[in-house]
């Protein structure tokens, strides 16, 4: 065999192919728009996008699977779900799980009926009847910022809202942004929007606590790079004005 051929054909034998990627299943909340949501048959969302194209720069393949708010941390613990988004950090789910870096800046609000005033700040609901999703950190929140306000959680947005618009409660207190596109996708013009935040949270994926190590730390350079060459800022300006 000719030398050179035969180096040919060592070389070829040397050259390792591209990895493929790592495929992982990711819960997602089934009903939180604009952050994430089934819309035929697929996830879409703010959130979907940023997560997917931080885990595919860290070398991921995802596949999405939607669950009620209040399975999420259940897909962890059975070990159905490498990661849970979006997912708010608090103190209460820090026992239980690790997060990874901030994907973006949300929180809580307070919605009233149309034409009724928004509360300056929850010192306004003492007295009041206020419905809230029991799955989410604003409960909580409420039960000890506001001890006399009178809190009724509830099974999740829809049922909320739909108790705030036939009277059955004084105030909803929901998700900023999720709460506005589902109170005007399902009761337009009968819900008002409010303009302020009485709760800041950061949303973020969520792992079972001391689990994944390895996944948060490769997202974590993932997302970083999307930040730096653009990518993050593109998906957030293709939802906004949605």
């Amino acid at each position: 065999m000719p030398k050179r051929l035969f180096g040919l054909i060592l070389l070829s034998l040397m050259i390792v192919p591209g990895a493929a990627a790592e495929a992982i299943r990711v819960a997602h909340n089934r009903l939180l728009p604009p952050f994430a949501e089934v819309k035929d048959g697929k996830a879409v969302g703010l959130v979907i996008d940023i997560f997917r194209a931080a885990a595919e720069r860290a070398g991921y393949q995802v596949e999405f699977f939607p669950v009620p708010i209040e399975q999420m941390e259940a897909a962890l613990k059975d070990g159905s779900a490498v990661a849970t988004i979006p997912t708010a950090i608090t103190a209460e789910r820090r026992q239980t799980m690790d997060f990874t870096d901030l994907l973006l800046m949300t929180g809580g609000a307070i919605y009233v009926r149309a034409g009724e005033p928004t509360p300056d700040g929850v010192e306004a609901l003492a007295g009041k009847v206020v419905v809230t999703p029991r799955t989410g950190p604003l409960a909580a929140y409420l039960r000890n910022t506001v001890p006399k306000a009178q809190l009724e959680v509830t099974e999740d947005y829809e049922t909320s809202i739909e108790r705030l618009v036939s009277g059955k409660a004084d105030a909803a207190a929901l998700n900023f942004q999720a709460g506005a596109m589902i109170a005007n996708k399902l009761y337009p013009g009968k819900v008002s929007v409010p303009d302020k935040m009485f709760l800041v949270l950061p949303f973020s994926a969520a792992v079972l606590k001391g689990k994944n190590t390895d996944f948060v730390t490769r997202f974590n350079k993932g997302l970083a790079d999307i930040r730096a060459d653009g990518t993050f800022e593109r998906i957030n300006k293709s939802w906004i004005g949605q």
